[in-house]
């Protein structure tokens, strides 16, 4: 090639290489172009204005410069043996956007090739499929974009397409060619050579595009269609020209698809529209059909150039979604619960027609915040609040409050609910939220509550009604056995006397025990305690009931410790009440066993195992729970209240431990089995204080303020006999008297006094008197034993508490360990 043809080659790239750039920036997609060895030269302004990234920074990386890193060793992988094999490129990723979004794009990108065959140039484009991919992974949210871009752009548009409304030599007037000058037709044959050199480039390029490419003459009528739409039509090339693409188009669609190109091109605008064509096969597929302006250097208008991009996809998902919708709304309508939806930022966009009813709105008055004017004011700030939470971090959202609806007569408690709808990057897109009318329930709930407590209050006084009485008896039986000891048969008296009380005062200990326990009222005290001694200590005090019965009581019992965290004296409660239910179910002469392992490095077992009657199938499944019977004879025996077994599972479970029970069957016994977690931490168990001392040993001088005449006296009679000295008071105002004159070291009072003073009222008063120095011990007797009860007896001022009937032998021990100094 010679000098002047190589500039000439030069400047015909150039001229080339503008209108390429000319044409990529015009059209609605992200455009690129790479050298033959995959080196990206060219990117246009919609990569630049989507990425936020110069184009300099786009052209070094490519496509590394905005991938997602999940999709960055594939895209370059497949990018990279693309370019060695020189085939067509096409892959799915994500882009970064300029706001730190990543959407899903369809990169393709197609080979130009030299006459030689040699991949000379690559030209590319990446089009948005993000609602595609929400569409397939079944994510609802808006299809607004185009699903499947089938785009590529032309390197570089020869001069033909923007001269292509000039007549040929061939067809001009023969007298206008005698009257052109030498130089006139000299100019022309160039700009023909010229003419016929661009369009060959330009055909060359843009018959390889994957995509449908045409141009316009200024009139509208198509003066080029690549290949691609023969391909999808099967129309000829003659047939696609002019006007006759339209024949392509869908009956009903044709004349609104002509329409909009005159009306266009009488605007000189960009515009698009979308239509049906007939593929070759006869089916129909949608389109978008896109254009912008064609102006030349001078400012003129040539035409338009254009593409046309498959959306079958997503006009596909647009009508599913829209059918999906229609039927969500349907069945929304037919709930009798409120259905609502809402935007990412948590405005309300749709009601169903209930909320509309209740409301007395209209459609057009759905959305945003006005439901919030119908929150009832107590509730409104804790709603909104939880609400703008859920919509910040994304939580389920779940609330309980009263809604003031004009329809209703009265406000309403409603259950609102509400998930949040994802897409495919993690996004919420909406929020589908229901309103459930749960005011009779909340009413019932609370008519529960209120029986619940008054069966609470009930039971408490039934508890103090029994204690109370039961006292005055323990005490009465105590003081006959002082003075019956040389008169057997009333000795047995004071003994059946004194167990059938014990026998009382555990089953109201039990009634009121297990409701707490099934209530979650129980409190532990925990401290770090030996299984094995506490088991050895428990099982020993009941020694002697299980003899009195006829039975044998056999320890198998480890030489070491097992350290359990647990409350000692209700972990001694559970065992005791197992040891009480074999004494009432074994014969006399049968014998029980109580026996600990460690089975695992986590769990000690405890098994009490008797030979009693023994269990059928049917009562073993149901033995633990409350009112449970085993004995359903008429004389009812061995009969109870069924909750000492219940008793035990629930405080066991609440030392995260189990309980079971086996046995072979009726008259073969019965095994309950307590596991219980090993305790791992050092330390040593934790003391329990003991009394102080207070030197040589002289008589105590000990008050009673007792309303209960005969409990008041019989005790008073009984600590008599014991050696000490005692006064008592009938009231409260009269025990603070008493308290001043005699100067008790020791004051037994009583918590449910009548009158204006209580025994709370009496412990302040006497601990808050500056005549009357403190006592030794202030004692509290109640027959209330609920913990609320116990924590108003610490705070009045009590040093302690005991439960009518009072434990005689444990009373007499706490005295006897008082000593105090001489005077």
């Amino acid at each position: 090639m010679n000098a002047a043809a190589s500039a000439r080659g030069h400047d015909e790239e150039g001229r080339v290489d503008l209108q390429f750039r000319l044409l990529a920036e015009m059209l609605p997609h992200m455009v690129w172009a790479a050298r033959g060895d995959g080196a990206w030269d060219y990117v246009n302004d919609h990569w630049r204005t989507y990425t936020a990234l110069t184009a300099e920074q786009l052209m070094r990386a490519g496509f590394a410069a905005a991938v997602h890193p999940d999709d960055a060793a594939r895209s370059a992988a497949a990018w990279r043996a693309t370019v060695e094999r020189g085939a067509p490129f096409a892959e799915e990723l994500r882009l970064r956007r300029h706001d730190g979004a990543y959407r899903w794009f369809l990169a393709r990108g197609e080979p130009v090739r030299d006459g030689a065959g040699r991949v000379v140039r690559w030209l590319g484009t990446c089009t948005d499929i993000d609602e595609r991919r929400r569409a397939e992974t079944g994510a609802p949210g808006q299809v607004d974009g185009e699903l499947r871009w089938k785009a590529a752009l032309l390197e570089q548009v020869g001069e033909a397409v923007v001269e292509s409304r000039m007549q040929l030599v061939e067809g001009s007037d023969r007298r206008r060619l005698v009257l052109e000058t030498a130089r006139d037709v000299t100019a022309r044959r160039k700009a023909e050579e010229s003419l016929r050199e661009s369009m060959a480039r330009f055909r060359n390029i843009a018959d390889h595009a994957p995509m449908v490419i045409w141009v316009t003459a200024p009139d509208g009528s198509c003066i080029y269609v690549n290949p691609r739409w023969r391909e999808l039509t099967g129309q000829t090339e003659a047939k696609s020209l002019g006007f006759g693409w339209l024949a392509a188009v869908h009956p009903s669609e044709q004349e609104e698809a002509a329409e909009t190109f005159r009306r266009a091109t009488a605007r000189r605008e960009a515009f698009r529209i979308d239509y049906r064509f007939r593929r070759s096969d006869g089916a129909y597929r949608w389109c978008i059909d896109a254009a912008h302006p064609w102006i030349g250097p001078d400012g003129e208008f040539l035409g338009y150039v254009g593409s046309v991009i498959d959306i079958t996809e997503r006009k596909e998902a647009e009508l599913l979604l829209r059918e999906s919708e229609a039927r969500f709304r349907q069945l929304a309508d037919a709930m009798p619960q409120i259905v609502w939806t809402a935007k990412p930022d948590g405005s309300i966009d749709y009601y169903n027609r209930r909320w509309l009813e209740l409301a007395g709105a209209e459609d057009a008055q759905v959305g945003g915040d006005t439901w919030i004017s119908f929150l009832h004011e107590d509730d409104r700030q804790r709603v909104l609040d939880t609400w703008s939470r859920c919509v910040a971090t994304g939580a389920p959202y779940e609330v309980e409050h009263r809604t003031a609806f004009p329809a209703a007569r009265e406000p309403r408690w409603y259950l609102v609910r509400a998930v949040p709808i994802r897409g495919a990057s993690g996004e919420i897109v909406r929020w589908y939220g229901t309103c459930t009318d749960i005011h009779d329930a909340k009413l019932a709930e609370a008519a529960l509550k209120e029986a619940d407590q008054r069966k609470d209050d009930f039971l408490a006084m039934l508890a103090h009604e029994l204690r109370n009485p039961l006292g005055p008896i323990r005490n009465a039986v105590e003081l006959l056995r002082h003075t019956a000891e040389q008169q057997p048969a009333l000795v047995r008296a004071c003994g059946v006397i004194d167990r059938q009380v014990s026998h009382m005062a555990r089953l109201v200990d039990d009634l009121l025990d297990v409701s707490r326990v099934a209530r979650g009222r129980v409190q532990l005290r925990k401290e770090r305690c030996d299984l094995a001694r506490l088991l050895r200590h428990t099982a020993e005090d009941y020694r002697s009931t299980l003899e009195a019965s006829g039975l044998r009581l056999d320890l198998k019992l480890p030489a070491g410790p097992v350290w359990v965290l647990g409350d000692p004296t209700r972990l001694s409660q559970a065992v005791s009440n197992l040891l009480h239910n074999a004494n009432k179910f074994t014969d006399p002469g049968g014998r029980v066993t109580v026996a600990l392992s460690v089975t695992s490095e986590s769990s000690a077992v405890v098994r009490v195992r008797d030979t009693g009657i023994g269990v059928d199938p049917a009562t073993l499944a149901r033995m633990f729970e409350p009112f449970s019977q085993a004995d359903r004879s008429l004389d009812r025996s061995r009969g109870g209240l069924g909750l000492g077994l219940a008793l035990v599972k629930g405080l066991i479970g609440l030392h995260g431990g189990t309980v079971s029970a086996e046995s072979g069957g009726i008259g073969h016994g019965t095994e309950m089995v307590l596991c219980l977690p090993i305790e791992r931490s050092p330390g040593p168990p934790s003391e329990r204080s003991a009394p102080p001392s207070r030197g040589s040993s002289h008589a105590l001088r000990i008050l009673i303020i007792e309303d209960n005449v005969d409990a008041a006296e019989s005790l008073q009679a009984l600590l008599a006999l014991y050696g000490y000295d005692v006064e008592i008071a009938l009231s409260g105002p009269a025990g603070v008297t008493a308290a001043r004159s005699f100067r008790p070291e020791v004051i037994l009072c009583d918590i449910g006094l009548p009158g204006g003073m209580d025994g709370y009222g009496v412990a302040r008063a006497l601990r808050e008197s500056v005549n009357l120095s403190s006592p030794s011990l202030m004692i509290a007797l109640t027959g209330y034993g609920q913990e609320e009860d116990q924590r108003r007896v610490r705070e009045a001022g009590f040093d302690m508490h005991f439960i009518k009937p009072i434990d005689l032998s444990s009373l007499q021990r706490l005295l006897a360990s008082l000593t105090l100094s001489p005077t």
